[in-house]
């Protein structure tokens, strides 16, 4: 009986992935899991005590949308017409370059300004637990020189040559605000006190250069040094537009939240309260501007209406004179104030225009607007011409230059107020903008916090443990169906061997080796496990697996250590024993004598090596057990440096035939196969092997691997023992209770 190795076909139930499978593989690797996902909650929970404080300063402004044109009446036509800019481009405008370059001077936000020498990891944690409110942390072990918490310094101002932009210089803290300042290359350049503006001469690569300090405030320890950083207002403002953010609120609220972000909660606060304060002085700025030039607009604009006012006057007044009394009817007034009006909305949309056009270009939607509203007031003028034409002659001109007076004055009385106003928005200009909150400096940080980061740490860890134990198992491809041993090998199982909870209670006990109950056999013991019922349905089919073979040494292996083949044999050889037949147990694993467990003592009693080495007879060797029918054949205290050497002699199938002739059946358990070749010289020796892989445990490839070197011998493989089989909650298991129950075991039983 001899199968050759089929090909491992690929089963739909082994790609298919299913959460039970999933869940399973988290259950067997489940030490794995633990750990991976352990691990990360742990470097989450490091991270949150250790890592930089993010804090977020917010401020709130008011955009007023309802101030118009600086032109006071000229924008009063067609109320549709909104010139305001949208809270988009004021968006654009609260971070342009000018805006942020203004804040960044006012608070030396181009200077990095950090402790130096802090413990890393340690000494952040240290600083956040042990520093009070408005004060420095004590020292630990003396070590004063070193920052622990609440050390800062602020500067009024600090300029160096661009040639040393990035590098730090380093100020020590001494005595009653006293201070010395070091260049990046350590020599001292200068010395001072809070307050004072120190001049000094530095060298760069490009020769000597000069620069200036001035200390606003010092709160450290003497000894304690700070690395100052400068870099150039590009740099600056790329950093700080990084962590600068202004919104509107909701849509259409007129409401811009400004929001700053940095490691330093106090000088967050103070760069987005300069941020506001620059905004709002950039926007009166630009509102007096406006100002200025609609002032100048008017005041070229006034002369040229009053002389046409004059002149219209004195054209009316004359006519009269000439006409004496005109007979004006009800249709005809009406006529007038219509005419009076669209000529007067046709005038201001001209003016409206020209004003407009010093401040946007021709395609602007503004402009556009403009055209279409002066349109639709011309083509109305053109129909009222029309019907003053159907007027008597004295009428038309009547209604002619009573018109134009009207229009004209109230025109003039108009702009007149106007340049008024802006004479005195001018005198005090506010802007549209205005700072309703103030931003304060934070208490809290924003990141990190406990509970983003725990469950973040919680959840990952969990995925990456899942994600480790699926790639784990995937790797492995572990067996776990003996359907699957019987198509990867061709030959059948013929017994599926579950875990035992009485050999794992008999592998534990309190008193190890020491214990008589560590080295019982279980099917001596618990004769009813379902275990041992595992293997009587081995022993029912053996007779018939060994007629093809014609001989009765049989071989019990595995592909790896740990597979339980010691523990198959030696409670198969007993049971076996229990139906009257004569039965040999030989220990052939002459590296680790795994028998010794069950039977300890023939430990030290001559064996097989002995017999195989010529120093002792196969009947002096064998002993007798206390279960009649069973002898044992130990491995042998005969010693030496390679045992497979002493294996291939010939002498070993002598002593296995000259077995056979005294029993009934011999059973070997051999090493394993992968590690060592000695199993392979036991197979070719005897008539028969059973190959024992573990639930688990032995993966796919092992047992093909296992297959093909005994193929190579020409052993004569029977089939398999399935050891290890778990009830898992995970839908297999099979339910061999046999109504028993439900049992498991430890499988290094």
């Amino acid at each position: 009986m001899r199968p050759t190795t089929p090909p491992a076909a690929d089963s739909p139930e082994e790609d298919e992935v299913n959460l039970l499978l999933l869940l399973r593989n988290v259950s067997t690797h489940r030490r794995l899991f633990l750990l991976v996902a352990g691990g990360v909650f742990a470097l989450a929970l490091v991270y949150l005590l250790s890592a930089q404080p993010t804090y977020r300063a917010q401020a709130l402004l008011q955009i007023d949308e309802d101030q118009g044109s600086m032109l006071g009446a000229l924008s009063d036509v067609a109320g549709a017409l909104n010139l305001n800019k949208s809270i988009d481009g004021e968006l654009d405008i609260l971070t342009s370059r000018t805006v942020m370059g203004e804040a960044i001077d006012r608070t030396q936000a181009q200077l990095d300004i950090e402790p130096r020498h802090r413990i890393p990891v340690l000494g952040r944690l240290y600083a956040r637990l042990a520093t009070p409110p408005n004060g420095l942390a004590d020292p630990p072990l003396g070590l004063s020189e070193l920052p622990w918490g609440g050390e800062r310094l602020r500067l009024a101002h600090f300029e160096v040559p661009r040639a040393l932009y990035g590098k730090p210089f380093v100020l020590t803290a001494g005595e009653d605000d006293a201070w010395t300042l070091s260049s990046p290359d350590g020599e001292e350049v200068g010395r001072g006190r809070l307050g004072q503006r120190v001049d000094f001469n530095v060298d760069t690569r490009f020769g000597p250069g000069r620069g200036s300090i001035q200390v606003e405030e010092l709160r450290a320890r003497s000894g304690v040094s700070f690395d100052i950083t400068a870099s150039s207002m590009q740099t600056a403002f790329e950093e700080m537009g990084r962590q600068v953010k202004a919104t509107e609120t909701s849509k259409d609220s007129s409401m811009i939240e400004l929001t700053v972000s940095g490691s330093d909660a106090e000088r967050t606060a103070d760069f987005a309260n300069a941020l506001a304060r620059a905004y709002v002085a950039l926007n009166i700025r630009h509102r007096a501007q406006q100002a200025h030039l609609s002032l100048q607009f008017l005041e070229h604009r006034l002369p040229a209406l009053r002389a046409e006012l004059t002149r219209a006057e004195d054209a009316l007044n004359a006519y009269r004179m000439r006409s004496g009394t005109i007979d004006v009817e009800q249709q005809s007034e009406a006529l007038l104030a219509r005419v009076v009006e669209l000529t007067r909305q046709q005038t201001l949309l001209e003016l409206n225009r020209e004003a407009s056009a010093q401040q946007f270009r021709p395609t602007h939607p503004a402009m556009r607007m403009l055209e279409a509203q002066h349109a639709a007031v011309a083509e109305a003028l053109t129909q009222a011409d029309a019907q003053i034409r159907a007027l008597p002659a004295a009428q038309q001109e009547y209604l002619r230059l009573a018109r134009d007076v009207a229009v004209d004055t109230q025109l003039y009385t108009a702009l007149a107020a106007n340049k008024l106003q802006l004479e005195v928005a001018e005198a005090g200009t506010t802007g549209t903008a205005a700072i309703i909150d103030p931003a304060l400096s934070p208490e809290r940080r924003h990141w990190p916090t406990t509970l983003p980061v725990l469950a973040g740490g919680l959840m990952g860890g969990l995925l990456l443990g899942f994600l480790a134990v699926q790639v784990l198992a995937g790797m492995r491809r572990a067996l776990h169906d003996p359907l699957e041993v019987e198509r990867l090998s061709g030959a059948p199982v013929y017994a599926v061997v579950p875990e035992s909870k009485v050999q794992s209670r008999m592998t534990r006990v309190r008193g190890g080796s020491e214990d008589p109950l560590y080295h019982a056999l279980l099917s001596r013991q618990s004769p009813t496990d379902p275990g041992v019922e595992a293997l009587r349905t081995l022993r029912s089919t053996f007779r018939l697996a060994l007629r093809e073979a014609g001989r009765t040494a049989v071989v019990f292996t595995g592909p790896t250590e740990g597979v339980g083949k010691t523990f198959v044999t030696a409670n198969f050889a007993y049971l076996l024993a229990l139906t009257g037949v004569r039965v040999l147990l030989v220990d052939g694993d002459l590296r680790r004598a795994g028998l010794g467990r069950y039977f300890p003592d023939s430990v030290a009693a001559p064996g097989l090596s002995d017999v195989l080495a010529g120093q002792d007879t196969l009947e002096a060797a064998i002993q007798h057990t206390d279960q009649e029918g069973l002898d044992l054949l130990p491995s042998g205290r005969h010693r030496v440096s390679n045992p497979g050497e002493l294996l291939a002699r010939p002498t070993l199938d002598v002593v296995l035939r000259e077995a056979e002739q005294r029993y009934d059946y011999v059973i070997v358990d051999s090493p394993p196969v992968l590690p060592v070749g000695d199993a392979m010289t036991l197979a070719r020796a005897c008539g028969a092997v059973f190959i024992v892989s573990r639930y688990e445990l032995t993966n796919g490839r092992q047992l093909v691997q296992t297959l093909k070197r005994l193929t190579q011998v020409e052993a004569k493989i029977c089939g398999h023992v399935f050891n290890g089989l778990r009830a898992s909650r995970y839908g297999d298991g099979y339910g061999y209770g046999y109504g028993y129950g439900t049992y498991g075991a430890d499988p290094k039983r």
